[in-house]
């Protein structure tokens, strides 16, 4: 039986497996397609970061590291482990920061960006992914 850190962990990719899927569409609309659908991509890309922190708090959890404050935080720790490669941890602190600005709302929301964010969401989330799996395949 896995232990709760491993469930936990499996229903996160589960849940950042899906977000891929749900993204996927918009990446076929064009910009005025994107714009109307930008409050499913703003969530999205909410989700997104979400779900990659939670994953990356079970991998410093799991590597005996303790609990980061932050989104930020979470990259930068598994960063300075030498568990996720620098270019991944800062592409990650940065998606997490618009994540931000659309939860709080501390700016206006820069809709250019939102939905210029959509590919460049597909094509990091999909990386990390691949290297939370790679990262947590002998847990099982």
């Amino acid at each position: 039986m896995a232990d709760q850190g491993t469930e936990v962990l499996e229903r996160k990719l589960v849940f950042l497996r899906q977000f891929l899927t749900d993204l996927a569409p918009y990446a076929q609309l064009d910009s005025d397609g994107r714009r109307r659908e930008h409050y499913a991509i703003e969530r999205l890309l909410q989700l997104f970061c979400e779900s990659a922190a939670d994953i990356g708090l079970q991998v410093l959890k799991r590597r005996g590291v303790g609990l980061a404050g932050s989104y930020r935080e979470v990259f930068t720790s598994l960063q300075q482990q030498g568990a996720l490669p620098q270019p991944l941890a800062e592409r990650l602190i940065d998606a997490c920061g618009m994540r931000n600005i659309l939860t709080y709302l501390y700016d206006a929301i820069d809709l250019d960006r939102v939905i210029a964010a959509v590919d460049p969401a597909l094509a990091l989330y999909r990386e990390y992914l691949d290297w939370a799996l790679n990262e947590t395949a002998s847990w099982k």
